[in-house]
């Protein structure tokens, strides 16, 4: 079964940028579709999509994409990919003038194009584990 994570880090109030891992297909793209589905009707008017760790997408997942990219482009804004694979790069140049997303090749291009001038997490990424406590063995009772 494929399987994608999506991770969003607003940078700004109109920039978000959401990184993709793992594959954005048929079967995937609904993930991907909550996540974007909102943007038009938010303050938002940049995503950039991190898309380093996206092993795998199809016409399917582009086109996910490609929606949300009009719709931002319709208010003035746009969706980027930054740092995509060759063969997700090649499939938006196939899909040219139709897909027409801007391609960058570093996240750092992306955001200079979105006009952020300074990116970095406000609290750092942590993992929140549970805490273990030690209970006191009770005592045996003497017969």
């Amino acid at each position: 079964m494929m399987q994608l994570s999506v991770r969003l880090v607003p940078v700004d109030g109109h920039t978000l940028v959401v990184s993709l891992t793992g594959e954005l297909d048929h079967t995937t793209r609904p993930v991907l579709s909550s996540v974007l589905d909102p943007v038009p009707r938010s303050p938002l008017m940049h995503v950039l999509v991190a898309a380093a760790d996206l092993w795998f997408c199809d016409l399917n997942g582009l086109e996910r994409l490609t929606l949300t990219h009009r719709a931002l482009r319709a208010k003035g804004g746009h969706l980027a990919v930054a740092e995509a694979r060759p063969p997700l790069r090649r499939l938006i140049a196939l899909m040219g003038e139709q897909a027409g997303m801007p391609v960058h090749a570093t996240m750092a291009d992306a955001l200079a194009a979105a006009h952020v001038a300074a990116y970095r997490l406000l609290t750092p990424a942590r993992r929140h584990l549970p805490s273990l406590r030690r209970i006191q063995p009770t005592p045996r009772h003497a017969r």
